[in-house]
C-alpha cells in the first residue's frame, strides 16, 4: 500500500487518480493528521503531494519524513520534492517573481541515476511553482544529487543512499507526457 500524504493541493486528484488507474491500493492522509501514524507497518511506499507555501511550513510533514524507515521508498512531487531538501537540509528559495503557472520545459539529465530508469527524465514536463533548491546548495554534496536542474535551481534529486527521489515538476499532468514514465519508475521500487 501506498501512503500518499495530502498538502491540501488542487493537483492531489490528478495524482492519486493516476495510481488508482494503475491499480494501486493507496491511502489519503492530509499532512495535519500525520501525528495519527503510529506504525509504518504495511506500507511499501510514501509520496507527498504538492501543494501550497513554503516546506517549512509544513512540520508535522517535516518530522514525519525523518521518521520513515530508511527502505521505504518516498517519492516529493513539486512541494514534496522540496520538503524532502529541506528535511535533508537544503534551503528553499525563490525562483522568479512571479509564480510559475503551467510552464512546460525539455529536462536533460545531468547525472546517473540508481532510481528513474532508462533516462526518463529527458523529457518535457510542467512545473507550477515559484520555490526551489539551488545547484550549489550544500546538501548536494552530503545526502542528495541533483539530477537534472535549470537555471541554477534542482528539477529532479535522489538520496544518495535510500530509495528517496524528489522532481519539482508535475509528472501527473497532461502538459507533462513523459511524466507516466516517471511514475512507473517509482512504482518498480516498490511491491504492492
Amino acid at each position: 500500500m501506498i501512503l500518499f500524504v495530502d498538502h491540501y493541493d488542487s493537483f492531489t486528484n490528478n495524482l492519486t487518480s493516476w495510481f488508482l488507474s494503475e491499480n494501486i491500493n493507496i491511502q489519503v492522509i492530509s499532512f495535519d493528521k500525520l501525528e495519527t501514524m503510529t506504525s509504518f507497518k504495511d506500507i511499501d511506499a510514501i509520496i507527498f503531494s504538492p501543494g501550497p507555501g513554503h516546506p517549512s511550513e509544513y512540520k508535522k510533514s517535516i518530522n514525519f519524513y525523518h521518521k520513515i524507515p530508511h527502505a521505504i521508498p518516498f517519492l516529493g512531487v513539486c512541494l514534496g520534492h522540496q520538503i524532502l531538501l529541506h528535511a535533508e537540509g537544503g534551503v528553499i528559495t525563490q525562483i522568479e517573481e512571479k509564480p510559475i503557472h503551467g510552464r512546460q520545459i525539455l529536462i536533460k539529465q545531468n547525472l546517473p541515476s540508481k532510481y528513474f530508469e532508462n533516462n526518463v527524465l529527458n523529457q518535457k514536463f510542467v512545473f507550477y511553482n515559484s520555490l526551489g533548491c539551488k545547484t550549489n546548495d550544500p546538501v548536494f554534496s552530503k545526502s542528495m544529487l541533483a539530477l537534472a536542474d535549470e537555471k541554477g535551481f534542482v528539477l529532479a534529486t535522489e538520496h544518495k543512499m535510500f530509495p528517496r527521489i524528489g522532481v519539482q515538476f508535475h509528472p501527473e499532468s497532461f502538459a507533462s507526457p513523459g511524466g507516466a514514465a516517471v511514475l512507473k519508475s517509482f512504482l518498480r521500487l516498490i511491491s504492492c
